[in-house]
């Protein structure tokens, strides 16, 4: 139990600094307007704080751009969002384990939760790219080209997605089976 709560807490550390991260960097996109923010120290020390759109969405991120659209309010601040909100439904199941609760009702939600996020996040990732730009023709008078790609990785998530949603569904059951033992004498 003494481990557990342990590895939560040192867990609960590094989501609560990806977190940060996560958040400053969607500021600094968002208050300066530009993808990335630099310091400069006088003893030559650099720190950057950036943003970039990768994966499937790079192509239409690269069409996007070459068409004076800013790809950081379109797209970068967009794919962030599930990383958040995943980082924050972890959060909730860690401080859970951390209070020594591990296969109740809150749990399970979290597990819930989080497989269905992963699961909307492989739909998100996969149409909101194409829906963008069929918006932006429409209202800009534009004519952007359309794509909807999915990577391996975009598969890999769908399908982590599907597990976990399993797993929580087996808690679910397993809960019940507890709590109709407890009621037999």
């Amino acid at each position: 139990m003494k481990k557990i709560i342990m590895m939560s807490n040192v867990i609960l550390t590094l989501l609560f600094l990806t977190l940060a991260t996560l958040l400053i960097t969607a500021l600094v996109v968002f208050l300066n307007g530009s993808d990335v923010l630099n310091f400069t120290h006088a003893n030559g020390t650099r720190l950057w704080i950036g943003l970039e759109v990768t994966g499937s969405w790079k192509s239409t991120a690269n069409t996007l751009s070459a068409n004076s659209f800013n790809t950081m309010t379109w797209l970068a601040l967009p794919q962030m969002l599930p990383y958040i909100i995943i980082n924050l439904i972890l959060i909730r199941l860690f401080m859970l384990y951390r209070q020594g609760l591990f296969f109740n009702l809150k749990n399970i939600q979290c597990f819930k939760w989080l497989g269905g996020l992963l699961i909307l996040q492989f739909l998100f990732v996969a149409f909101y790219p194409a829906l963008l730009v069929t918006l932006l023709n429409m209202f800009t008078g534009s004519d952007l080209k359309r794509a909807v790609m999915i990577q391996d990785t975009d598969i890999i998530s769908f399908i982590v997605g599907l597990i976990i949603y399993v797993i929580a569904w087996i808690m679910k059951q397993a809960q019940q089976l507890q709590q109709e033992q407890e009621l037999v004498i």
